[in-house]
């Protein structure tokens, strides 16, 4: 009797690879999908504008870093001599104006010659809930725990949400250098709103879905990876959650990882990805006695095997495995 309902991992068309760039951008659920593939060495750009939860926020982003359209201090904004962006994560944040404007402009530049080599960009929509502010009506992406006086909250329609992402995706097809090779990933985050309401959030959630249905129906370079669905309906178990018992736990999040990579990671990226993995292990490795002949051996054949991995991939760099590993010589 089978009590598991599986979701099948076909093999996609798209073969994400070490040596190609990857942009991810949207809800916390990228931050960990992004942290497992920095992990792998792949290289990769993860949320360059901090964690954001609405589809139009995420597309307006991604705009900006397509045109490399820089901040001003015009656009930021303050409170209690804290300064901050309405259009970026809390972690921007500073009380000081120019090490804000600075953070966020060197990260909008970073990201804007990461994309012109990107490949592939996996986008994670968390909310179709949105806020703008009553002042100019401008929607944003943090609140930065403002008054809630300052904002009216709405639903977005998955036309208002299509009329944000199509531009962005036909400027990218038309103008990056790898025009014709860019695909976008979009995944539902499986992070519950409650705030929301349980039943708002199923709206939420369902309008995104409709939202990301249309762009695949109309655009061959759009696609879906069922994250949400694999939380929700396969693991279907607070087991499975953190003790909030809204976020994935990190158990979930490794098998939503191996789905991902058992997806859209080939033969070649597997094995190299089981050597990285290893290597990874042994750079964590933390020995009973550090002075010990053994440990010292291990340490020295670990950083051999690090060099020669490197030599053989050179888009690959453990030069900061290999700093941690020496100081245990």
């Amino acid at each position: 009797m089978n009590f598991f309902l599986h979701t099948p991992a076909h093999k996609s068309n798209i073969n994400i690879a070490h040596q190609e760039a990857i942009l991810l951008l949207g809800s916390c659920f990228t931050e960990n999908i992004g942290e497992k593939l920095m992990n792998s060495k792949f290289k990769v750009n993860s949320n360059p504008f901090g964690i954001i939860y609405n589809p139009i926020s995420i597309a307006n982003s991604l705009t900006r870093i397509k045109k490399k359209q820089l901040y001003t201090e015009q656009e930021i904004s303050s409170q209690q001599g804290k300064y901050f962006s309405f259009d970026h994560h809390g972690s921007f944040s500073s009380f000081n104006q120019q090490q804000c404007l600075e953070k966020i402009n060197n990260e909008i530049i970073g990201a804007h010659q990461h994309l012109l080599e990107t490949k592939t960009i996996v986008v994670t929509l968390g909310t179709a809930w949105v806020y703008e502010t009553i002042e100019n009506n401008k929607l944003v992406a943090n609140c930065h725990k403002l008054p809630s006086k300052n904002f009216t909250k709405r639903l977005l329609s998955v036309d208002e949400i299509l009329h944000a992402w199509i531009p962005i995706i036909e400027q990218l097809k038309n103008t990056c250098p790898t025009a014709r090779r860019v695909n976008f990933i979009f995944t539902v985050s499986p992070v519950r709103h409650i705030n929301d309401g349980l039943h708002e959030n199923n709206i939420s959630k369902s309008v995104l879905h409709l939202a990301i249905h249309q762009l695949m129906s109309n655009h061959n370079n759009c696609h879906y990876f069922g994250a949400y669905e694999m939380v929700i309906d396969e693991l279907r178990d607070y087991r499975f959650y953190k003790e909030d018992m809204i976020h994935p736990s990190n158990q979930a999040i490794d098998y939503v990882w191996d789905k991902f990579a058992d997806t859209y990671f080939n033969e070649q990226t597997t094995l190299l990805n089981q050597r990285v993995e290893k290597l990874q292990q042994a750079a964590n490795h933390r020995p009973f006695n550090f002075e010990s002949e053994s440990h010292q051996k291990f340490v020295k054949e670990q950083i051999h095997q690090m060099e020669l991995i490197c030599t053989e991939f050179p888009f690959l760099n453990f030069e900061e495995e290999i700093c941690q590993i020496q100081q245990l010589q």
